[in-house]
């Protein structure tokens, strides 16, 4: 079955929009094809966390913050809600945090466990802590390095003093000029980064709109649908059977023309037959001409006296007339 033009790009253009959006989803973090539980957490401040911002245990991945909104109770509070993976077991006196994971300023939730031998349930909210600030987390994590990092600090100072001291002139300006070249390549991924949060703005307002069109796109499914529900109920073999026989037939036809079969083979292909149905036709003209100049010599009618002598019309009259009553 020969599938339409129409169809193939209905076909293509689903495909398309079906793929665009499962990857848009996938490049979010978006877990399309399992389910796990879900449990809330009602923060204060949510510090810029994200939809589909990383939640983690023990820096482990756990699970992904699912939607966030205003409490309907209390305008100060924000829900949090988050997907947890199927299998991970949480105690209900454990506690969730918010955290930058790392210097560019990303959030992140951070479920300390407690002892609790009861564990969440799907539905069940769990308790926060205060936010963690990325100095705090910093200050906490160093504090028992610093007096080892001041020393290191020192001897790196001597090391570059010395480094120093070795570089000849044109090693600096050879630094100097590389050091330049990281800040414009440093701009450039600036510049590069906006362009890529413009693109994905873009990327959002495209996939609004085909939300919004949800509608026609359902309709252009079903049309094209019945479309092939009739192209599959067309008899394309019958079809093509009675037209494969009208032109057997009109093949054999057209074989006996050209043999000289029949009248319209016969007048196709003898010369003299067609010059006996010429001159028949002229003779036929002539003889309605004279017809028309000479009508006493067909029709006679008289009142008073008897009728003149009609001469018979001869063969030579009909063919050989007069070239003035031709020209008339």
């Amino acid at each position: 079955m020969k599938v339409s033009n129409e169809t193939k790009i209905g076909a293509l253009t689903v495909i398309s929009v079906t793929l665009l959006i499962i990857g848009f989803n996938i490049l979010k973090g978006n877990n399309l094809f399992s389910s796990g539980k879900n449990v809330y957490v009602r923060f204060h401040d949510v510090q810029g966390l994200n939809v589909s911002s990383p939640v983690v245990i023990n820096g482990l991945l756990v699970g992904r913050v699912a939607a966030m909104q205003l409490s309907s109770t209390d305008p100060d509070v924000v829900i949090v809600k988050i997907n947890l993976n199927k299998n991970v077991r949480i105690p209900i006196n454990s506690t969730a945090s918010i955290y930058s994971p790392d210097l560019l300023g990303s959030k992140s939730i951070r479920i300390e466990l407690g002892d609790a031998a009861q564990m969440l349930k799907s539905g069940d909210t769990l308790q926060s802590a205060p936010p963690s600030s990325i100095s705090g987390e910093l200050t906490r994590q160093l504090s028992p390095l610093s007096q080892e990092l001041q020393h290191t600090l020192a001897s790196v100072d001597t090391v570059l003093y010395d480094v120093h001291a070795l570089l000849s002139p044109s090693t600096r300006q050879d630094l100097q000029q590389s050091i330049a070249s990281l800040k414009r390549s440093l701009a450039h991924l600036d510049t590069a980064t906006a362009q890529t949060h413009q693109i994905m703005q873009r990327v959002n307002v495209f996939i609004a709109g085909l939300t919004a069109e949800k509608d026609t796109l359902h309709t252009i499914l079903s049309n094209t649908q019945q479309i092939t529900r009739q192209l599959a109920e067309v008899q394309w073999k019958q079809i093509s059977t009675q037209l494969e026989a009208s032109l057997d037939t009109l093949h054999q036809i057209l074989v006996k023309i050209n043999r000289g079969q029949g009248s319209l083979g016969e007048l196709v292909n003898n010369p003299q037959l067609y010059r006996n149905l010429q001159q028949s036709t002229l003779n036929l003209n002539r003889l309605l001409e004279d017809l028309r100049l000479n009508p006493g010599r067909y029709v006679h009618f008289s009142i008073f006296g008897s009728r003149a002598k009609i001469q018979p019309l001869t063969p030579d009259t009909i063919y050989l007339l007069p070239q003035s009553s031709m020209s008339k």
